[in-house]
Order: structure tokens, then sequence, then C-alpha cells
């Protein structure tokens, strides 16, 4: 079967993706550095002075350490803790209700120094995005594997090419012949 585009259209093609590859790297280069950034203050902001911002809407991420009533430290020694009232109530990504050791982000209105009325809450899968990650990385092995099985690579056209018959494990690894060896002796 004879290539449409052949060896010059190919050549085009892969240019094209690679500006586009190149152009999608700067895209996200200019975006912000965090995607949950918010105009609301979160915990770095209002640790530093608590007091200016008694009334306003903030974001509050951080352990929880305590369930009744419901405490969230935001800092890793456990310090800059808040009471989250309304906590399990608002709770929008899970069943059950807050437990220590809980990754909770919380967002609503500092009501003193110390407590956030609640609008939403959230907590972070710990297990949930250890089994994406497991899952995605057999399936990409798994996609490997079958290219490698059924193409190869034709270096004459720079192409990826059927193979005339599939690959076996046999044919890539080395095995050895029970003849040769001092089995049996």
């Amino acid at each position: 079967m004879q290539d449409p585009l052949g060896r010059h259209g190919r050549l085009v093609a892969g240019i094209v993706l690679l500006t586009v590859l190149a152009g999608l790297v700067l895209w996200a280069g200019a975006t912000t550095d965090d995607l949950m950034e918010s105009d609301y203050p979160d915990q770095l902001d209002v640790n530093q002075d608590r007091e200016a911002y008694v009334g306003e809407r903030v974001v509050l991420g951080g352990r929880i350490v305590d369930t009744d009533p419901v405490v969230v430290a935001t800092r890793a020694n456990g310090y800059g803790r808040y009471t989250l009232v309304n906590a399990d109530d608002r709770l929008q990504n899970a069943d059950g209700p807050l437990e220590r050791g809980d990754r909770a982000t919380a967002f609503g209105t500092l009501e003193d120094e110390s407590t956030l009325v609640v609008e939403r809450t959230t907590i972070g899968d710990v297990a949930g995005t250890v089994y994406m990650l497991v899952a995605s990385f057999v399936a990409g092995l798994w996609a490997f594997g079958r290219f490698a099985r059924d193409w190869r690579f034709d270096r004459d056209r720079l192409a990826f090419v059927p193979r005339a018959a599939p690959l076996s494990l046999r044919d890539v690894l080395p095995t050895g012949d029970a003849s040769d060896g001092d089995r049996g002796a």
C-alpha cells in the first residue's frame, strides 16, 4: 500500500505537531502556577494577620487535628489552627464526616481570629490518587506492549509499519536449551 502523503508529508506533519506541542508548552507556562489559586486569601495570608481578615471570605487548607469540633491545622507542625463551623455538613466530596488526619480545604467567612464558618469543604483523596496513577501506568504499559507487538519502525520509510506476524515474548526473551544445562544430572 502506497503512502498517500509520502515522506515529505510525514515530515510536514511532524513539524506541525512539534510546533503545536511547543505552543502548548509556552501557553501552559503563561498560565498561573497554581490552578487552585483564587481571588480569596488563603492560609498563608490569614496566618500572618488574622485580625485583618475577620469578616472576609477565605480559603483554609490543612490537616484535621480534632473532630469535635472540627479543627484544621494549616501548618505542618500543627500550628495555625482554626475551628471549622459546619464543616461536616458542607462536605462535598465524601460521604462520611471528616476524620482526624484528613487533608481538607474549607471555604467560608472568618468569624473571628480562630473560627471559620464554612460554606464548602473538600478533602484530598490520597488512595484515589494512588489508584489513578497506578492504573494509568499499567494501562500505558499495556498500550505500549500492544503497539510494540504489532508494529515496527521501518528506517527506510521513516514510518511505523505493521509486523508480518505479531511479536511474542519468545521472540524477545532469550531462552535456554534444556540439553545444554546440567538438568537431569
